[in-house]
């Protein structure tokens, strides 16, 4: 298997900062994980061996990263969402709301990816529309009647 391993922004940090630091060869960083003494990391003891021996040999990819208040999609729906908070120590899911009734729910981040600008933007509209047609349901029959005289007439 010659496939790169993809880890967490933090493992990603630990693997360079142990061979641009420690002056140590790599594969010392390897015997400490089979010790089960790597005391200075323990976010690189969530690695497997090969993990880890991929990472430092083959390469890797550092997993996406979702921040608070990024829109993402759902991929099996492509549903628009909101991540409001990271939970779980390895930050592999986030708490994600939609306009759908305030909907908060957990989600691992493989479920999801980034929304593009234009998903944003139809997100956005879309949330401002159910705002201004809520505002609309909460007018009476008059005031409805007043505000459509209003703006197909304007101010005459």
């Amino acid at each position: 298997m010659n496939d790169k391993v993809k880890i967490t922004h933090e493992q990603a940090e630990k693997i360079r900062g142990w061979q641009a630091h420690t002056g140590y060869p790599t594969c010392i960083l390897l015997e400490l994980h089979v010790n089960n003494t790597l005391t200075f990391s323990k976010c690189l003891q969530n690695l497997t061996l090969d993990e880890l021996a991929r990472a430092i040999y083959i390469g890797y990819e550092v997993e996406e990263e979702f921040k608070v208040g990024d829109f993402v999609v759902y991929v099996h729906d492509g549903t628009v969402y909101q991540v409001v908070k990271k939970i779980t120590e390895g930050n592999t899911h986030h708490d994600i709301i939609g306009c759908k009734g305030k909907l908060k729910y957990s989600v691992h981040r493989d479920h999801i990816r980034h929304a593009t600008p234009t998903e944003i933007a139809a997100e956005i509209e879309r949330r401002m529309n159910k705002k201004l047609d809520q505002i609309l349901l909460d007018l009476s029959d008059g005031e409805r009647d007043r505000l459509y005289k209003k703006l197909e007439w304007g101010d005459c």
